[in-house]
């Protein structure tokens, strides 16, 4: 007779190669909570193997804080916000101004500099800049004060 806990726990093997759907699925649902694939411990149990590489001007927000300053190419970043700042806000705030503007998570870029020569669709500043009057300004850990007027900002530009 075969142990019952063995049969509970027993589990069938992990496909060699996780099909494309469900890892761009999971990707998106780590992005969600906020959890970047490159802090994983361990990733390559989590997606398998990385399905496709990312193309240079399309690295996502959370890899592009990894990225050596020497790789940035002259070209500017594909996001439609731009973050100028050391670390992503908090996943919450970010996915709520993602879901106000239209745009997804994986469209913003967090930049430690601005690329010379160009123009960001929308950029958030911690701290005001009189070069960028347009700027969006809040800390990444803001007070609700300053959440409100994050909003404020945002209702003056989208209606």
């Amino acid at each position: 007779m075969q142990d019952p806990v063995q049969l509970t726990t027993a589990r069938e093997p992990a496909p060699a190669q996780p099909d494309q759907a469900s890892g761009r699925l999971r990707q998106h649902l780590l992005a969600r909570m906020g959890i970047p694939s490159w802090q994983l411990r361990r990733p390559a149990l989590l997606a398998g193997h990385q399905l496709m590489p990312t193309p240079a001007n399309e690295i996502p927000a959370s890899e592009q804080a990894a990225a050596p300053a020497s790789a940035v190419p002259s070209e500017p970043p594909s996001g439609k916000l731009w973050i100028l700042a050391s670390r992503l806000p908090a996943p919450g705030l970010l996915a709520d101004l993602c879901q106000l503007l239209g745009i997804g998570s994986d469209e913003v870029s967090l930049l430690s500099s601005l690329p010379v020569g160009h123009t960001p669709p929308l950029l958030w500043l911690e701290a005001a800049d009189p070069a960028w009057p347009e700027a969006l300004i809040c800390p990444l850990a803001p007070s609700p004060a300053q959440k409100r007027a994050l909003w404020q900002q945002l209702k003056g530009r989208l209606g």
